[in-house]
C-alpha cells in the first residue's frame, strides 16, 4: 500500500527528471552551484569529492560508487577540497559543455553524473518538505548499484536519439527516484515527514482512505476511527508526522483533484466543486484560493488545456 500511495503521488506532482550533466574535473577543483528546484542526485563514477550546502552545518564525504540526493534546493559546493579558494560557477562550467560532459581542469580525476527530479504544483512542499537535506547512499549497499546503472541509462537516453527514448526516460526517472526514498526509509523511523506517516501502520490507513475517497464528506471523527486512533491521538500523531493537520491534508489533496479537472477545461467551477467533496461553490471557491492562492476561474482560464489526462468525473 505504501508504494502505491507514494506512485500515485509522484505522479499527481507530475514528476520530471532531466540530466544536468557528467562533471570530468582534475586537479584542484571546486564549483559553485546555484539554487534549484526540487531534488538533485549526484552519482561518483570516479574519484571523491566533498559536498557543503549554504546554510547548513556539516560536509559530505563522497567515493566512487557513491550516489547523494540534495533535497533543499540551497547552493551547494562540490569540490575537491572545500578550503579551495577559487571556485568556478557552475553555470560558466555548463557553457563549455561538449557531448554532455562539463571538463574542468582537464579532468581525469573525477567524474560524476547528475540529474535533476522536479515536481509541478502544491503537493511537494506537503509530501517532501520535512526530508533530511541530504540522503546519502554509500557504494556497498546493493541500491547504489542500481541507481547507478539507471542514471547511467537515463543520461544515454536523453543524449541519444533512438526510437522509445521519450518512454524509457520517463520510466526510469520515477524508478530511481522512488529507490532512493526507499533507501531513506529503511533507516528514518524516526523521523518526522510525509514518507515516514506512510509506513506507520496507522496513520497509513486514514492516508489511503482519503487518497482513495476524497470526494467523501469525511469527518475528524471517522479517519480517527479509519486509523484506529482516538479523536485527540489521530489529531496529535498526524499533524506531528505530517506537518499539518487530517483535515488540511485532505483539503489539499482535493485541490490537486480539482487543480487537473479544471485545466482540463472540460468542466465548470461547480462542477469541480462537487466532483472533489464539496456541496457549496462558494466553499469550494475559498478553499481552492486558500491553497493555490487564487480563484478557480482565474486559475483555469490561465491554465486552461495543460492537463489532458486530466480524472474524469464519475
Amino acid at each position: 500500500m505504501m508504494i502505491d500511495i507514494l506512485s500515485e503521488t509522484l505522479m499527481k506532482m507530475k514528476l520530471k527528471a532531466y540530466f544536468s550533466g557528467a562533471l570530468d574535473a582534475g586537479g584542484h577543483w571546486a564549483v559553485e552551484s546555484p539554487s534549484f528546484d526540487g531534488f538533485k542526485l549526484i552519482v561518483v563514477l570516479k574519484g571523491e569529492c566533498w559536498i557543503s550546502i549554504e546554510g547548513l552545518p556539516g560536509k559530505y564525504h563522497l567515493k566512487q560508487g557513491d550516489c547523494i540526493l540534495l533535497t533543499s534546493g540551497k547552493p551547494f559546493i562540490i569540490a575537491k577540497d572545500l578550503s579551495i579558494q577559487r571556485k568556478i560557477q557552475f553555470d560558466e562550467l555548463k557553457r563549455s559543455t561538449q557531448n554532455g560532459v562539463m571538463t574542468y581542469n582537464g579532468g581525469g580525476d573525477f567524474y560524476s553524473n547528475s540529474a535533476y527530479f522536479q515536481f509541478e504544483g502544491h503537493l511537494p512542499k506537503i509530501m517532501f518538505g520535512n526530508l533530511p537535506p541530504v540522503i546519502h547512499i554509500p557504494e556497498h549497499m546493493e541500491q547504489a548499484a542500481i541507481l547507478r546503472w539507471s542514471l547511467e541509462r537515463f543520461s544515454s537516453e536523453v543524449q541519444g536519439d533512438k526510437v522509445g527514448r521519450t518512454l524509457i526516460i520517463n520510466h526510469l526517472a520515477p524508478i530511481m527516484l522512488v529507490q532512493i526514498l526507499r533507501i531513506y526509509l529503511a533507516s528514518a523511523k524516526n523521523e518526522k515527514n510525509w514518507l515516514v506517516a506512510l509506513s506507520d501502520p496507522k496513520l497509513s490507513k486514514a492516508i489511503e482512505a482519503m487518497h482513495s475517497d476524497y470526494q467523501r464528506p469525511w469527518s475528524l471523527d471517522e479517519l480517527a476511527r479509519t486509523a484506529g486512533l482516538s479523536r485527540s491521538g489521530f489529531a496529535l500523531n498526524f499533524k506531528k508526522q505530517v506537518g499539518i493537520a487530517p483535515m488540511e491534508y485532505l483539503t489539499n489533496w482535493r485541490m490537486q483533484y480539482a487543480c487537473e479537472l479544471l485545466q482540463s477545461g472540460d468542466h465548470n467551477v461547480a462542477t469541480v466543486a462537487s466532483a472533489v467533496g464539496y456541496e457549496s461553490e462558494s466553499a469550494f471557491s475559498l478553499a481552492f484560493k486558500r491553497i493555490i492562492k487564487c480563484r478557480p476561474g482565474f486559475y483555469q482560464k490561465a491554465h486552461r488545456g495543460l492537463s489532458a489526462n486530466a480524472d474524469s468525473i464519475n
